[in-house]
């Protein structure tokens, strides 16, 4: 195929020759030919690199095993040398085809040429020293075998080296084709987008025709719509100055009628309003007479109730002085009857605090059953502010006989003041919890005596 001219790329604005459908057909015709010798080279240089490997793998285990190394781990060295010999050529051919620019470095040459040299020297050390003794220069070399041994490596080597000019010829004549079917490719749009653009110029020349002649069929059909809506407007102008006249004769008649009709209704909103006033001045009267008397009638009932309550006061306040009479009467008795039993066994009963009974103990236990009965003689029920004296008489008692390393009478405790156990162990909590957080509780404990006195025959006889 006679290619084109290469002048560059399809995006540039060199100038070149044009491409036919021809040229892109044989241009890809040419790229599928490169792809085959491509992949013929690589299949040549695996096949042949398979080939030497199978072929130089025995002397060089031979040359191996001859040197003490196991049998087992020799066969490994040609294998090893090969493989890397075959994937440096394989990779350095296929960047190449792929890159297209791509030229191998120092290491690679490197590793190619001394994988093939170690290779070759094993397979032909025994060809090269037949007396197993190295000399710079051998001595007595065996002609043939080195060169039965240095063919596979050789040819091995040099398709290589062959391949990758191969590759790069491919890979350049891949893309020169490949730009040629681009430009093809590029030149049929190009004309596509000719073609459209006139067939898109054409069909715009004749919208544009078909919309000027639309435009003047619809200006003279507007003309004769604006004259038709003139002839329809002046007849509506008639038929309306007609029709106002009647209205006119009509609205006329029809004014009188309703002025007549209004002077009526007037008359008769005017009496109704007359007799809605009465009504409404008769029934505000009514209301205000009830009014009046429901406002006596409240301030009777009212009076009645203040007196009720009044009096029911002042029976309450008669029954509660009363009621505190007779509690301290019998508050009064019930002191004098304990202070003479206390006195008449005063020798028998011993102070939970170590110390001799008192007269002022006696009168105090006296007191506190006094005024527990009378706290309860009436409702039964013991009022707030004495439970908080009770609880506060019975803190300090147990905080005193805490005080004097005694131990407190926690059931003559309670039964004393009709209490259960547990009130009597809140207590005795309580008592330590104040000795120890309450400021001053200490020293009023020390200075009061209010139930020194206590003991046991006492809360007996509370009980």
């Amino acid at each position: 195929m006679a290619a084109p001219h290469v002048a560059g790329p399809p995006g540039q604005s060199t100038p070149r020759a044009p491409v036919t459908q021809q040229d892109a057909e044989a241009a890809r015709v040419s790229i599928d030919h490169l792809k085959r010798v491509g992949a013929l080279v690589t299949k040549a240089l695996l096949a042949l690199g398979g080939g030497a490997l199978v072929f130089t793998c025995v002397n060089v285990t031979r040359f191996a095993t001859s040197h003490d190394i196991p049998a087992y781990i020799a066969w490994m060295l040609d294998p090893l040398a090969s493989v890397a010999l075959i994937t440096v050529l394989y990779v350095d051919g296929v960047l190449v085809e792929h890159g297209g620019t791509y030229k191998p470095s120092g290491w690679p040459f490197m590793l190619r040429w001394a994988a093939g040299l170690s290779t070759w020297i094993m397979n032909c050390w025994t060809s090269l020293y037949p007396d197993g003794r190295f000399h710079p220069i051998p001595q007595h070399p065996d002609a043939g075998g080195i060169l039965l041994h240095s063919v596979a490596p050789a040819l091995l080597i040099l398709l290589s080296e062959a391949a990758a000019g191969y590759r790069r010829y491919v890979s350049a004549r891949r893309v020169e084709l490949a730009d040629i079917i681009d430009w093809f490719a590029a030149a049929e749009a190009e004309k596509k987008d000719s073609e459209v653009r006139r067939a898109r110029e054409l069909r715009d020349r004749e919208d544009a025709e078909k919309r000027a002649a639309a435009e003047r069929e619809a200006a003279r059909i507007a003309e004769n719509e604006a004259a038709e809506r003139e002839a329809q407007r002046e007849r509506e102008r008639l038929a309306a100055e007609i029709e106002a006249e009647r209205e006119r004769v009509a609205l006329a008649a029809q004014t009188a009628e309703i002025e007549a009709g209004r002077e009526r209704r007037a008359a008769e909103i005017e009496a109704a309003r007359r007799r809605t006033d009465a009504e409404i001045a008769q029934a505000e009267r009514d209301r205000e007479a009830a009014r009046q008397a429901e406002l006596i009638r409240a301030e009777a009932e009212a009076q009645a109730l203040r007196e009720k309550a009044a009096a029911e006061a002042r029976a309450l306040e008669e029954a509660e002085r009363a009621r505190q009479q007779r509690a301290l009467e019998r508050a009064a008795n019930r002191t004098r009857t304990i202070s003479e039993t206390a006195s008449q066994s005063g020798g028998r009963r011993t102070s939970i605090s170590g110390g001799a009974a008192s007269e002022s103990a006696s009168q105090s236990g006296a007191a506190l059953i006094a005024v527990r009965e009378t706290a309860t003689s009436e409702s039964g029920r013991v009022p707030r502010d004495v439970r908080e004296q009770q609880r506060d008489e019975a803190e300090r008692y147990v905080a005193k006989c805490l005080l004097d390393s005694v131990t407190p009478d926690l059931e003559g405790l309670a039964k004393f003041y009709g209490k259960a156990d547990t009130w009597c162990g809140d207590r005795q909590r309580a008592a330590r919890r104040r000795l120890s957080e309450e400021p001053g509780f200490e020293a009023a404990v020390r200075a009061a005596n209010a139930l020194d006195g206590f003991t046991n025959d006492d809360a007996a006889g509370a009980a």
